[in-house]
């Protein structure tokens, strides 16, 4: 779909449909009421005779214009909110359901109206570009016909003409862009995005994108020690990788940040094997490592001026007679012993030499600033949070507290939990440093305090996103299928470090 703006508002325009907002508890905006004016206040009438609450969030109002304006169709849709303005989110949102709304319709062109509210025209342009290319993906999939989507072109009207919007609506489609092409690499069926695939995809992205990247094989990681990450792939025909990928700007503005992701291409469970029904979507378990790659691309095209280093731990945990065993002990790049009880609780061992590995550093100055982790790493973070929040963890509340704010203002909300001190001694193992489960209570917990035992003490944040990176149920500007969760709160986060 082909999208612009325009600063002339959605009723001067040539399309086929116009899409306006409709608050609670606020007159109109001033397009809408210049839009009721032209259609004789029938506009208005109609779409309150048909509606007792037509602002409420996520409710839908198309008026015909039987010729009063170039336009065929206009959509009112509710967007819920009482505040003089609307948020970064809300117009995501709008934009968002104006596009479905226009494909359900099956129209060819649309107008998504920003103009005549109380919201920072900037802001409100970028968010809608965002939200409209978000709600726009459709993944290419398998189909000997696949379907087009009759919706060809958006124009997103009543922007402001600023230097200050050009550069929200270019940040809006680097970073929608790159939130596709994770999504992309979380769709793709296992047997064609295997660990090797994925570093060949990351290959093409960092040189696409001007940044550097080395992907290891198992012949370097075993060089570098890395046993957890072996072990947890040494059962699959494709062999585990470590992706590294580095932003490197001329002159970068202090220490440099990690950002790692868990890559398990396809997780059976291993010989503690899953369930039929929960191995359906085991190609989403690289989602954190998607994100990573997703947003190492929108760093390297917004050429942000720090140093920004990711790392993305992938290999296929599989069933089979070289597989590693419950009882097993594996030793990590560090040293660092850990003895495996379940080999399904095995992203926190690719974690750990991941972690491990991009920490280091034999002086302060060649140590990272922070470093953020993102993973489908529990189950038990939908049954303590549901399906619409991701979980954050860590050791320093500034770091988390940025991620959250980040998150917030990206649209992808999260919840602190704790890191339980009185549950560390039920991570001793008797013939190892670590066992890696706890006792079967707080999952999501003891998944964090086992990361923490890899970073070297630096701050550092964990991001469960198992219960966001996936949706069955299309959400406003998030299609049936991978989310590409995580991709926009990295670089806000990352932004926020290059400005501090």
């Amino acid at each position: 779909m082909d999208i612009t703006t325009e600063r002339a508002a959605a009723h001067r325009l040539r399309v086929e449909m116009v899409a306006l907002p409709l608050a609670s508890g606020g007159s109109p905006t001033r397009e809408l009421a210049a839009l009721d004016a032209a259609t004789g206040g029938r506009l208005l009438r109609e779409i309150r005779k048909r509606s007792a609450d037509p602002a409420k969030r996520g409710a839908v109002s198309i008026y015909q214009t039987h010729g009063f304006l170039p336009a065929e169709l206009i959509a009112v849709l509710g967007v819920g909110t009482a505040s003089p303005a609307m948020g970064p989110d809300d117009w995501r949102r709008f934009a968002g359901q104006a596009v479905a709304t226009a494909q359900g319709a099956r129209v060819r062109s649309l107008a998504i109206e920003v103009g005549g509210t109380r919201s920072d025209g900037a802001v409100a342009a970028g968010a809608a570009v965002e939200g409209a290319l978000l709600a726009s993906y459709r993944f290419a999939g398998f189909r000997k016909a696949p379907s087009s989507p009759a919706l060809a072109r958006c124009v997103i009207s009543g922007a402001p003409g600023s230097r200050a919007a050009a550069a929200a609506e270019r940040r809006a489609r680097i970073v929608a862009e790159s939130t596709c092409l994770a999504r992309d690499l979380i769709n793709t069926p296992a047997e064609l995005m295997t660990p090797a695939h994925l570093g060949q995809a990351a290959v093409r992205m960092a040189r696409r994108h001007g940044l550097r990247v080395r992907v290891y094989g198992p012949r370097d990681l075993r060089r570098l020690g890395m046993g957890a990450i072996l072990a947890v792939g040494r059962a699959s025909r494709n062999e585990p990788r470590l992706i590294e990928i580095v932003h490197r700007p001329p002159r970068a503005r202090g220490r440099h940040v990690v950002l790692v992701g868990k890559g398990i291409t396809f997780d059976s469970g291993g010989l503690s094997l899953k369930p039929p029904q929960a191995m359906e979507i085991q190609k989403r378990d690289m989602s954190g490592g998607a994100a990573v790659l997703g947003a190492m691309a929108a760093i390297g095209r917004l050429r942000l001026p720090i140093e920004v280093r990711g790392y993305v731990a992938s290999a296929e945990n599989m069933p089979g007679g070289d597989a590693y065993r419950p009882g097993d002990v594996v030793r990590t790049c560090i040293g660092k012993t850990v003895e495996v009880l379940n080999t399904d609780a095995e992203g926190r061992l690719v974690l750990a030499d991941a972690l491990a590995h991009a920490t280091r550093g034999r002086t302060e100055a060649s140590r990272p600033r922070w470093v953020v982790d993102l993973a489908t790493l529990t189950g038990a973070v939908t049954t303590a949070l549901g399906r619409s929040v991701a979980g954050v963890m860590g050791n320093d509340a500034d770091l988390v507290r940025s991620v959250i704010e980040c998150g917030r203002a990206s649209g992808e909300p999260i919840w602190e939990l704790p890191l339980v001190e009185d549950y560390v001694p039920l991570m001793e193992s008797p013939i190892a440093d670590l066992k890696n489960t706890g006792d079967g209570t707080a999952g999501t917990i003891f998944g964090g305090l086992f990361l923490r035992e890899f970073v070297h003490r630096l701050p550092w944040a964990h991001l469960d996103i198992a219960a966001v990176a996936f949706t069955d149920k299309p959400q406003p500007y998030v299609p049936r299928g991978a989310v590409g969760w995580g991709v926009r709160t990295m670089v806000a986060l990352v932004e926020k470090a290059a400005a501090g």
